[in-house]
């Protein structure tokens, strides 16, 4: 896999640049968690997250390292959205993944879909209007952090 750096940004997702959002809903969890399942295959998904401190400067580290794994056939998990899920928790384990960052009501949660198209196509689906924008970056802290995840054997 070939890696180029374009304005700063890793271009190794095929000139995608994964996209995220606060947004909000009236439809419930379990609905709009429908919608991103339909919407969501192969490298494209749709993941919806719990809105908690400090996950925006998570997600893409845990996206190039879910990725890097997905194009490596070298997965822990069935899907590159649960993969992303993993490591943005922090742990290899999909049930405590989900306790500790998967969304927990429509009232205000994260989006973080794999390009701006996806992300508009499941807000318009969903009913659900954005709140705030979330600039994604790769701070070196928070990568080494997200990276050594996937190393630790958590189960």
């Amino acid at each position: 896999m070939s890696i180029k750096i374009n304005n700063g940004f890793v271009d190794m997702f095929k000139g995608r640049k994964p996209v995220a959002c606060l947004a909000r809903s009236g439809m419930g969890k379990e609905e709009l968690l429908d919608i991103s399942a339909g919407l969501s295959k192969g490298d494209s998904f749709v993941l919806l997250l719990r809105s908690v401190d400090g996950l925006a400067d998570r997600l893409l580290p845990a996206f190039m390292n879910a990725y890097l794994r997905y194009s490596e056939n070298n997965m822990r998990s069935g899907s590159l959205q649960k993969e992303v899920l993993l490591f943005a928790a922090g742990t290899m384990n999909i049930g405590k993944a989900i306790r500790s960052v998967g969304i927990v009501d429509s009232a205000e949660f994260m989006v973080f879909a794999g390009g701006k198209a996806l992300l508009y196509r499941f807000l318009r689906l969903s009913g659900s209007r954005t709140v705030k924008r979330c600039k994604l970056s790769v701070k070196k802290e928070v990568a080494r952090e997200v990276a050594m995840a996937g190393l630790t054997g958590d189960s």
